[in-house]
């Protein structure tokens, strides 16, 4: 228990919807239908996740039974991001708090209760990706529990730092000497232009924004600009050169997006490319 009558309960298959709920809008929304099928994808991820721990982290709840936030958590192994795999580690994939009332220590609680429950199961090692930006959750609750910057990777065509966190759990922590990795797939310079989408059930923000993405690229004929979809889960390797982080946009090899980008955004991405491409070609 903690401050406000708040719960801490672990993630099961009982309350496997609350979490997905917490990212999208309420069902009472009209922008919800949008999202349904995220939810219903987001659950079925977990379910499969949930077998590989038996645990997937936790989630707070007021005193009427209301889900205020999560964190959730999944082995390293099999993962989609650049990092290396491990029986004892763990991956911190989100802590979100939507409902939660700021300076509760609700994501503290919550960060305490998965450490716990990670150190019971035989997890040695954990790491969570954070941004810098201060609208995401960022480094800030991590070092107040010992975690330490290991590593922090550069997309192609995007200026944001991504910074992977690690925490020992089996003893001291090791000095780390932080290492900077500039992931470069393999850039293209022709038409047309490929748009490779990474989606990922794990954010049932996605299914909507993968329509952004089907309707954008439409607006451009096929002699232009090309979609694939990648699902990041099911080719992590694909994921883990491009350092798609979960889910992300590669338009041309370049990653020009930080937050989920809205229809016209890509357009904008896509027409550049087409710009920049056409230039190319004529000076050749």
């Amino acid at each position: 228990m903690v401050s406000l009558s708040v719960t801490i309960k672990a993630i099961d298959e009982s309350n496997l919807e609350d979490e997905a709920l917490l990212c999208v809008p309420s069902r009472e929304s009209p922008q919800y239908s949008k999202f349904e099928k995220g939810v219903k994808d987001k659950a079925e991820w977990l379910r499969q996740k949930m077998k590989e721990y038996g645990y997937l982290g936790h989630i707070a709840y007021d005193s009427d039974g209301k889900p205020l936030g999560f964190i959730e958590f999944i082995p390293s192994k099999g993962a989609p991001l650049p990092v290396e795999e491990a029986e004892a580690t763990a991956l911190i994939t989100c802590i979100y708090l939507p409902k939660a009332p700021h300076g509760q220590g609700i994501g503290t609680n919550l960060l305490k209760a998965t450490l716990r429950q990670l150190w019971k199961i035989g997890v040695c090692q954990v790491k969570t990706l954070v941004s810098r930006s201060p609208h995401w959750i960022n480094d800030g609750i991590y070092r107040k529990h010992g975690f330490q910057t290991e590593k922090t990777f550069y997309k192609v065509g995007n200026p944001e730092p991504l910074d992977l966190l690690t925490l020992r759990l089996d003893g001291p922590q090791p000095r780390i000497e932080t290492v900077t990795q500039h992931l470069r797939p393999k850039l293209r310079n022709a038409l047309p232009v490929e748009v490779l989408y990474f989606h990922s059930a794990q954010c049932p923000f996605n299914s909507a924004v993968h329509i952004n993405h089907v309707n954008a690229v439409a607006k451009f004929s096929k002699e232009l600009v090309t979609l694939k979809t990648i699902d990041s889960w099911k080719e992590p390797e694909t994921a883990k050169r491009y350092g798609s982080m979960y889910s992300d946009t590669f338009i041309n090899g370049k990653s020009p997006f930080f937050a989920p980008p809205k229809q016209e955004d890509i357009e904008n991405e896509i027409q550049k490319e087409i710009n920049r491409v056409s230039q190319l070609k004529q000076r050749s």
